[in-house]
């Protein structure tokens, strides 16, 4: 909140301001240059070896991309910018960032078209690129029109007021904080005293959502009772309402995914219907990389025949390895085995991601799986020798991996 207070009073100095985004920043972050940048921070120690190297577990054998989420993954996500930053600097130009967003702020429309040129070229030096559809340029009147709601003047109706009081709450919550039950609960009360439903229902009747006031709103959801946790998801994954919201809708997801298993068989039912809905519209929502990835991995909690039929097409149809490494271990939890024993064949031309998650489908294969492992055990990396070891471990003690 910090970093929109803050682009709201430099907004008031300047006649244009020009908010632009990364796309698709941290899959696509340089390995090579991310150490080069760690070393010029430390060169006395071997620590930005070990960070590329923890790295490029995560990443297989593609040398770029960061976990998305962490604290850690927004540390080095900072300073994979350092550069561009330096560049606006040098320049005086005026401008905040918050991870992958820019906010810029100029004297006139030319001078903004000048930066954006400028920021393009200096992002392509770092293989990264800005969204269209999020680039903007408008007059500061009407940036500060659309975050109205951090304007600390007096609220003049409920909804404004509801608003304001959600967004001067902070979501984040800390789990290993020694007082954690009652920050917990502190949370929820105050989110309680809010009516998030009544948010949500006026941001998507808008032509264009307030996605500061959406985010937290969405964000907010974990806190609510069951009830009103339903009449959320169902405002949220209306197939109408996915147009308006399509700017947050990874937002959607994430917060889907965390209260999922929490939800009672009416809300899992919901949310199964209304995902798979989007992929029977073959929804553009669903050609995006990462929202793929977070839908498989909600609709591989519970088995349905008609999500297998989908995670089989989906398998044959797509290339990213890391979403077929998601389809084989959801179907292994499945005890799909007639599916698991048809791609057995194709382990020497899969990816890291997808060898490492049939050696531990290979388990629901019973002896047929253990003769498999037997008889290509020479063709195992040291690293795939201990997943086999570990996966035989949670097999034996019946836990299973999650997607």
């Amino acid at each position: 909140m910090d970093y929109k207070k803050q682009c709201i009073e430099f907004s008031k100095d300047y006649d244009i301001v020009l908010q632009t985004d990364i796309s698709n920043f941290y899959p696509r972050i340089n390995h090579h240059k991310l150490e080069n940048e760690l070393k010029r921070v430390d060169n006395t120690t071997d620590i930005p070896k070990k960070i590329i190297k923890l790295l490029s577990v995560f990443s297989g054998t593609i040398s770029y991309g960061l976990p998305v989420g962490g604290p850690a993954s927004r540390i080095l996500a900072e300073l994979a910018l350092n550069h561009t930053d330096f560049h606006l600097k040098s320049r005086s130009i005026v401008f905040c960032r918050y991870a992958d967003d820019y906010t810029i702020f100029c004297n006139s429309e030319s001078e903004a078209y000048k930066i954006l040129i400028l920021l393009s070229e200096k992002l392509s030096n770092d293989q990264l690129g800005l969204q269209k559809n999020k680039t903007k340029i408008m007059s500061s009147d009407e940036f500060r029109d659309i975050h109205h709601f951090l304007d600390p003047k007096p609220a003049e109706d409920k909804n404004s007021e509801d608003e304001q009081k959600l967004l001067n709450i902070s979501i984040r919550f800390d789990p290993y904080s020694p007082t954690a039950e009652e920050d917990y609960e502190t949370l929820k009360e105050a989110i309680r005293e809010i009516d998030i439903i009544s948010i949500l229902s006026k941001e998507v009747n808008k032509t264009r959502i307030d996605q500061t006031v959406t985010k937290q709103a969405i964000n907010s959801i974990k806190v609510l009772s069951r009830l009103n946790q339903v009449r959320a998801i169902k405002i949220l994954l209306d197939q109408n309402n996915l147009i308006t919201l399509a700017p947050v809708f990874t937002t959607i997801i994430r917060s889907v995914r965390s209260i999922y298993e929490d939800l009672k068989d009416e809300g899992k039912i919901l949310v199964d219907k209304s995902l798979l809905e989007l992929f029977k519209n073959e929804s553009y929502l669903t050609k995006i990389e990462i929202n793929l990835n977070y839908l498989v991995q909600i609709l591989s909690i519970r088995h349905s025949q008609e999500k297998e039929k989908l995670f089989v097409k989906l398998y044959e149809t797509e290339t990213n390895h890391f979403l077929k490494r998601q389809i084989i271990v959801a179907m292994a939890n499945w005890n799909c085995h007639y599916w698991l024993v048809d791609i057995k064949n194709q382990f020497t031309t899969m990816t890291t991601w997808e060898r490492r998650a049939f050696i531990y489908a290979s388990f629901v294969l019973g002896d047929e799986g253990k003769h498999w492992r037997n008889h290509n055990k020479n063709l195992f990396s040291k690293e795939e020798s201990l997943i086999r070891d570990w996966c035989s471990e949670r097999y034996q003690n019946k836990k299973i991996i999650l997607v």
